[in-house]
């Protein structure tokens, strides 16, 4: 799944009003899934994981697999590991310094 693009609204009146609500809806739809699984996305982050010794530095990808089912929990890839939500024990966003 990619927030990176999304459905273009064409009835939008004005030549700007198309693409600003594009966006909004893009944005909307990214946030609502990172409050349904926990997560965030487009932020540098560090996550902890169950079965991990060490956390994981970096951006939290979802990985698209056309064979899962769509119903069920996304999979997620950071540090060249896949994991699913239920492992994660803690995710915290770290500033842009650091």
């Amino acid at each position: 799944m990619s927030f990176d693009q999304g459905n273009f609204n064409f009835e939008a009146n004005g030549p700007e009003d198309g693409y600003r609500k594009w966006r909004e809806e893009l944005v909307a739809a990214r946030l609502s899934f990172e409050r349904r699984w926990g997560v965030i996305l487009s932020r540098r982050v560090e996550v902890v994981l169950e079965d991990h010794e060490k956390p994981l530095v970096g951006l939290l990808r979802v990985v698209s697999d056309s064979k899962k089912e769509r119903n069920g929990p996304p999979e997620f890839m950071m540090g060249g590991l896949r994991f699913q939500p239920g492992s994660i024990r803690s995710i915290v966003q770290l500033d842009e310094a650091e």
